[in-house]
């Protein structure tokens, strides 16, 4: 029986198509060039690493704790400290004009969902400040639950962050449901904390390189182009646990 629906955030709920210009345009602006293994290995596989419980202390903690990995980052790429300081503002200001937008089947498929008396979470990969990005997607006080990697000390796919939201569900994990839009994190992690999953990928985003083939995927892992599947496979798990009358 599906008792919570547990949803990964970008790109799944909200997403902004102003985020501004990237890493590698910035740091070409001043000059310099961030060669796409130092993206990779920082950035791409997390600018606040896998684990990291003793830098989420406190928002200060992990505020600092992240600009010093991304000077590292810089620091390989030969970027003067005082050009690093001058980059990091920069990003400061863009985010700080950033507007994230939900997708706009999100408020109704939520309160469809709220209305069933499923519980609702969200699951993110994000830095500290989640709620002020949900705030700006309007989409505060529309789940009863909110988990940030940066909260927890752990990012998706460590097993660490599925069992911390489901504690706090007090949810088991065969009665909840995981919708991302992720492969690694949002169906290989929660399928392995014992939950089931959906995997949404909306047609304008690009390619999954976490995803298998799809002729490779596991029968029993839901596709879906937005959340207006969602309520329903709620419904139809939900049926099909019931006993027959």
């Amino acid at each position: 029986m599906v008792k919570a629906v547990i949803f990964d955030f970008y790109n799944t709920l909200a997403e902004t198509t102003r985020w501004g210009p990237s890493w590698e345009e910035l740091v070409r602006e001043l000059g310099y060039d961030l060669p796409p293994d130092v993206r990779e290995r920082w950035w791409n596989d997390g600018i606040d690493g896998t684990e990291h419980d003793e830098h989420s202390i406190s928002r200060d903690h992990y505020v600092a704790w992240r600009q010093s990995r991304v000077r590292s980052m810089l620091g390989e790429c030969r970027v003067p400290t005082a050009v690093q300081d001058v980059l990091i503002e920069r990003v400061r200001e863009i985010g700080a004009h950033n507007r994230i937008d939900a997708y706009e089947e999100v408020e109704q498929v939520l309160g469809e969902l709220q209305a069933s008396g499923v519980a609702l979470a969200i699951c993110s990969n994000w830095d500290w400040d989640l709620h002020e990005a949900l705030e700006s997607a309007g989409l505060t006080g529309s789940v009863d639950l909110v988990v940030s990697s940066a909260w927890v000390g752990a990012r998706k796919a460590h097993p660490r962050i599925y069992s911390h939201t489901l504690e706090q569900l007090g949810v088991a994990p065969e009665d909840a449901i995981f919708v991302g839009d992720t492969w690694a994190c949002d169906v290989d992690g929660p399928r392995a904390a014992g939950m089931r999953a959906v995997y949404l990928r909306r047609a304008h985003l690009g390619v999954d390189h976490t995803a298998p083939e799809q002729h490779e995927w596991p029968s029993d892992v839901h596709n879906a182009l937005d959340l207006r599947t969602v309520a329903g496979l709620a419904r139809q798990f939900t049926a099909r646990s019931r006993p027959a009358q």
